[in-house]
């Protein structure tokens, strides 16, 4: 498998995951919709309301240089 297909596989993967947890979210906004108490919470819910949101890491230099050497080494290439 080239590299070129492992990215194309693994967006399409990340989009069929994107679409799993959205209609999981869609399924947790119609049961909170249901049992609601439209007084307490006037504004109804929506999906994003119960999407899983991971955290942004940013890498420091030192760490992004590591992960480059990494795949660079595992793809047979050199580091000069």
């Amino acid at each position: 498998m080239t590299l070129k297909e492992f990215n194309a596989l693994s967006e399409r993967y990340k989009d069929a995951e994107s679409r799993l947890d959205y209609r999981a979210a869609l399924i947790c906004t119609v049961l909170a919709e249901i049992n609601r108490d439209r007084k307490k919470r006037p504004k109804p819910f929506k999906p994003d309301d119960f999407m899983p949101q991971k955290p942004k890491k940013k890498l420091k230099s030192e760490q992004m240089d590591k992960s480059l050497e990494v795949i660079t080494q595992m793809m047979g290439g050199e580091i000069t």
